[in-house]
């Protein structure tokens, strides 16, 4: 299992960024034009977040089979993580709508870009510490888990989730790209599904001990949902 964690973090960091710049690159005389702050502050996160998922979560929830498909929710919800593959590679779409089609150009607002940036610092920094606790999770043997309520987990119960939310409103921003904020709905819609779906299994798994800390901890936004 961690070899093939290593092999996809190695290809995410290689492929990934080759084609993200392969999307960007005009063919004029100013070929790195769209290599700005928006779309190279993308590149950096993106970077850093695969590699704090490797370091973290991921080198933790590989260390074998059946913890992997707990941790990733392969038992009980398969469908958001094949169907989050194909969306996380339409990002594509979304650097050739910056860098060429630019199908709606009043998005493209210094400010909202400023915005985004800003989101998916935010968004990476809450995932980080989100991780950080997952992995020492996963690292613990399974009779001995525990529910966690420390940490991010205090303020939420999917602080991971939330992360995530935010990164992927800060695309659409960042990018100044109407498929960006096409996508948002569904992302939505299947983390809406995914977020049921975990909360009855954890459910099963800690009973009133989870149901009291659902009753006072919010879902994604503290005092919100």
């Amino acid at each position: 299992m961690k070899r093939a964690l290593w092999g996809s973090t190695v290809s995410s960091l290689v492929i990934g960024p080759m084609l993200f710049l392969l999307c960007l690159r005009q063919w004029g005389s100013r070929p790195w034009s769209r290599l700005d702050l928006y779309s190279g502050s993308f590149l950096a996160l993106a970077i850093f977040i695969t590699i704090e998922e490797a370091v973290t979560f991921s080198r933790s929830a590989f260390r074998s089979e059946e913890v992997a498909h707990e941790a990733l929710g392969l038992a009980y919800d398969p469908l958001l993580f094949r169907a989050g593959k194909l969306l996380n590679a339409a990002i594509l779409l979304l650097v050739l709508d910056y860098a060429h089609w630019h199908l709606v150009p009043a998005l493209a607002r210094p400010l909202l870009q400023r915005v985004g940036v800003l989101l998916g610092v935010l968004g990476v920094i809450w995932q980080t510490w989100a991780d950080a606790w997952l992995g020492r999770h996963f690292a613990s043997d399974a009779p001995e888990r525990k529910l966690m309520t420390g940490g991010p987990f205090r303020f939420v119960r999917h602080p991971r989730y939330a992360a995530f939310l935010i990164r992927k409103l800060a695309w659409p921003l960042l990018f100044a790209s109407i498929i960006g904020w096409a996508l948002l709905p569904v992302w939505l819609v299947l983390l809406s599904m995914r977020i049921r779906r975990e909360e009855a299994h954890m459910t099963e798994l800690f009973g009133t001990e989870y149901a009291a800390y659902a009753r006072r901890t919010a879902r994604l936004l503290p005092g919100l949902y």
